[in-house]
């Protein structure tokens, strides 16, 4: 799960971004992701339209044992 202010790496052809780094900020019920994009070692504020732009945490998930077994 991708924290509020969670690192993040984005995919945009809008800005032509592929897995830049960031900061999730706040998703906006009007459908864009506010982030703290890192470019030329600055950050800058930007709003991202959701239909456009893929947003993944920067760090894999822990892997999750599985049960071989269900019991019924």
């Amino acid at each position: 799960m991708i924290e509020k202010e969670g690192a993040i790496k984005v995919y945009s052809e809008v800005l032509g971004a592929k897995g830049a780094k960031a900061r999730l900020v706040k998703v906006w019920p009007e459908g864009f992701y506010e982030v703290r994009l890192e470019s030329g070692g600055r950050l800058f504020t930007t709003l991202l339209p959701v239909g456009t732009t893929v947003i993944l945490a920067a760090d894999p998930e822990p892997e999750v044992a599985t049960l071989d077994v269900v019991e019924r």
